[in-house]
C-alpha cells in the first residue's frame, strides 16, 4: 500500500485565510506530545464492510451521517463506485457508460465524487458527481481527455485533477453553474487538488520550477501557496480541517517520508512515526485535531491515530496491513485493511466509548 510522492498517483490508483479563518492551533506541539507520557489511546472496533460481490473493496470517504464511499469489485470483477449505509450495506453507483468507476469523497448531502470510464474498456476517465436525485453526471475536463474527482464539500464544490489540452494535469475547483477552474501550479507543469473544506481552502501537490512536488494550500484570496517540506525535496498535503489545519507527508533531509501537521502560525512540523516503522503518512485531520494515517516500511503498513497530548497511537487491524483514508467529526475512520488470508476490504473504525468530540 506504500504511496509515492512523485507522479500523479491518484490518476492511476485504486475562503481566504484572513483573521476569521486562521487555522486553530493544537493544544500541544507535536514535539511536546512525543516527549510527554502518552495516555491510553482511545479504543476502537474495526469491521470489514464487505464487497459488491467481488474480491476487493476500499473505503475512501465518510460523512457526518456515517455514510461511506469507495470502490469495490462486483461479481464480474469490475471496480465500481459504492455508497455504504449502516443497515443497508453497499450499493453500486454505476458508471458513466464504461466498465469501471471509483468513488473518492462525499459530503453531508450524501453526494459522492470520483471518476468513471465513459466507454467500455476505454482508458478515458471523467470526474463524476453522484446524487440520489440525479444519479451520476460527468463534470467535464480542462480541455484534455481525463478528469478525476477527489473531494466535495457541503457547498457542492469539487476538487480534483484534469488533463489540459496541452497534456498536463492540473488541480481544479469545480463549482455548480461555473464548471472547472484551473488552479495552476507552483511554477512547474502538473498539479492535483486532493481535498477541500467548506471555506473553499484546497490542498494537494504541485510541481515547482525545478520539477519537485510540493504540498500546496489554495484559497480564493491568496491563490496557491507552497507549504514547503521537512527538509527534503518533496511533500504532499492530503487533508485540511474546517479550521484550516493541514496534514500530509514530506520527505526529510535524510530521505524518509514522515507525516506532518501544518498551521499558518507554525508552518510544517513532523508528527513522527509509529513505533517500529520508519516512515509515516498523515491522510486526514478533523476540527478536534484527530489525525489519521499509517506507518509503513517496505513490508508493512499499520494504521494510527495522532492526538495533541498522546502522539501517534496504533489502531486495530483485521489481522493484516491497514491504511486509513478519512475520518469524520465523530471519530469514525474509514480506509482499507487486509485480512489474514490476504483479502483487501473496506474498513470502518468506530470509537467504542462514543464520539471523540473534545481534543484533550
Amino acid at each position: 500500500m506504500k504511496r509515492t510522492v512523485c507522479g500523479i498517483w491518484l490518476l492511476a490508483s485504486l475562503a481566504a485565510c484572513d483573521d476569521s479563518t486562521q487555522p486553530a492551533e493544537p493544544s500541544a506541539t507535536p514535539a511536546a506530545a512525543a516527549a510527554a507520557v502518552a495516555p491510553a489511546a482511545p479504543q476502537f472496533t474495526v469491521r470489514a464492510l464487505g464487497t459488491l460481490g467481488g474480491a476487493i473493496s476500499h473505503a475512501n470517504g465518510i460523512n457526518e451521517l456515517g455514510e461511506v464511499s469507495g470502490v469495490s469489485q462486483n461479481a464480474a470483477g469490475q471496480p465500481r463506485a459504492f455508497l455504504w449505509r449502516a443497515g443497508q450495506g453497499m450499493r453500486s453507483l454505476g458508471t458513466l457508460g464504461g466498465s469501471q468507476s471509483r468513488a473518492r469523497g462525499m459530503n453531508d448531502r450524501s453526494e459522492v465524487v470520483g471518476w468513471s470510464e465513459i466507454h467500455p474498456n476505454s482508458p478515458v476517465a471523467r470526474a463524476f458527481l453522484w446524487s440520489e436525485a440525479g444519479g451520476m453526471r460527468s463534470l467535464g475536463t480542462l480541455g484534455g481527455d481525463n478528469s478525476f474527482g477527489n473531494a466535495i464539500n457541503n457547498r457542492r464544490e469539487v476538487a480534483g485533477a484534469s488533463d489540459t489540452r496541452y497534456g498536463n494535469s492540473r488541480a481544479y475547483l469545480w463549482t455548480p453553474g461555473q464548471g472547472m477552474r484551473n488552479l495552476g501550479t507552483l511554477g512547474g507543469h502538473n498539479s492535483e487538488a486532493i481535498y477541500l473544506n467548506d471555506a473553499t481552502q484546497i490542498v494537494g501537490w504541485a510541481e515547482t520550477r525545478d520539477g519537485s512536488s510540493h504540498a500546496f494550500l489554495w484559497t480564493p484570496g491568496r491563490g496557491m501557496e507552497d507549504l514547503g517540506t521537512l527538509g527534503g525535496a518533496t511533500s504532499i498535503a492530503w487533508g485540511i480541517s474546517q479550521t484550516g489545519v493541514i496534514v500530509g507527508q514530506s520527505e526529510t533531509a535524510g530521505g524518509r517520508q514522515v507525516a506532518f501537521l501544518w498551521t499558518r502560525e507554525h508552518g510544517m512540523r513532523s508528527l513522527g512515526t509509529l513505533h517500529g516503522l520508519p516512515e509515516s503518512f498523515a491522510t486526514r485531520v478533523n476540527t478536534h485535531l484527530r489525525v489519521v494515517g499509517y506507518g509503513f516500511s517496505d513490508t508493512d503498513d499499520q494504521p494510527f491515530l495522532w492526538m495533541p497530548n498522546a502522539g501517534i497511537q496504533p489502531l486495530p487491524t483485521l489481522g493484516g496491513t491497514c491504511a486509513p483514508e478519512e475520518l469524520n467529526e465523530f471519530g469514525q475512520i474509514v480506509g482499507v485493511c487486509t485480512t489474514p488470508d490476504g483479502a483487501s476490504r473496506a474498513a470502518l473504525w468506530t470509537p467504542t466509548a462514543g464520539p471523540l468530540l473534545v481534543a484533550k
